[in-house]
């Protein structure tokens, strides 16, 4: 199945320019790169998103770990 882009000229003369760099075989190559490596960088901030909710969390429950065992070690003495 055959993508019918309208990519600007000013983007289209900068990639023929980059072809040769990127190590590609044709523009739909190095548009695929580009795609594969954006949606890499977009799933990694939204993983990193969710995980920071849970970061907030687990400080407090080390945190609360803690303070027991502080509390069972003066306790023991």
């Amino acid at each position: 199945m055959a993508l019918k882009l309208n990519i600007r000229p000013d983007i289209e003369q900068e990639m023929e320019r980059l072809l040769p760099k990127a190590q590609v075989h044709s523009k739909t190559d190095y548009i695929n790169r580009a795609i594969a490596a954006f949606n890499k960088q977009l799933n990694r901030q939204l993983e990193l998103k969710r995980l920071r909710s849970y970061f907030h969390h687990y400080q407090d429950e080390a945190k609360d770990v803690l303070s027991e065992f502080a509390n069972l070690r003066t306790h023991a003495d």
